[in-house]
């Protein structure tokens, strides 16, 4: 799960309009009935299950979990901090969640200072768990403002997005996975993040070691993390 720390408050409401039965896209996708859906503008980043290699380097932090007690392997402090971003990670064949944050700091973060009390729990799913311990799936979670962080922006009609909520993006249908599917376009709210606010959602991929990584692998061309560049959604449910 996104670590839950750094509160910012997002852009505009979006729009809320029910929309028509759209056609089945060229590409064979299924056909999605909007007639009750309501339409959105969101803005979207991604976000990943950071990939590390244990050392035992001198500037080495080990994975504690809220107790401080060592429960995984050590990473270079710059692995950790990158991990502790993103909120997952796999090392060793295992895969760790952010548990919570807990005193005293575990690295220096320069580059993101509240991930420094990031504390870590083991998990059972390849990928970790969004928020209800809900399995991160590549390509379909998403992480969306579902109205539990202080300050944040209310995203539709006045509330929020709900866990389980299935999300609608035109631009990702026909898209190509890495297992020679194509995307339908539908999306999960699974996760939350403290970054996550308003009508920015957050997009899981799945397993990379990094943001240049990350990029490589990412098949959609709507995650680029500008706030201008909006695109339209639909809420099915």
């Amino acid at each position: 799960m996104k670590n839950f720390l750094l509160l910012i408050a997002a852009s505009a409401l979006s729009s809320c309009t029910a929309m028509p039965k759209i056609a089945p896209a060229d590409d064979g996708a299924p056909t999605v009935n909007l007639a009750d859906a309501t339409k959105v503008d969101l803005w979207a980043t991604r976000y990943f299950t950071f990939l590390a290699d244990p050392t035992s380097s001198g500037n080495s932090v080990p994975l504690r979990n809220m107790n401080d007690s060592i429960i995984g392997p050590s990473l270079s402090s710059r692995d950790w901090c990158l991990a502790a971003l993103e909120g997952s990670l796999t090392i060793s064949g295992r895969t760790y969640n952010y548990a919570g944050t807990a005193d005293p700091r575990q690295a220096d973060c320069a580059f993101h200072r509240p991930t420094e009390r990031v504390r870590w729990e083991r998990t059972q799913f390849e990928f970790g768990v969004g928020n209800r311990n809900n399995p991160l799936v590549p390509y379909r979670t998403i992480a969306c403002d579902q109205g539990v962080v202080r300050d944040s922006t209310p995203w539709i009609n006045g509330g929020y997005a709900t866990f389980g909520q299935e999300i609608y993006i035109p631009r990702a249908v026909g898209v190509s996975l890495p297992d020679g599917t194509t995307h339908d376009g539908i999306f999960t709210c699974g996760d939350i993040g403290g970054l996550i606010t308003g009508n920015h959602i957050d997009v899981f991929i799945g397993p990379a070691r990094g943001e240049s990584d990350a990029s490589q692998i990412d098949p959609f061309d709507f995650t680029k993390g500008a706030r201008e560049a909006t695109f339209e959604a639909y809420v099915l449910r």
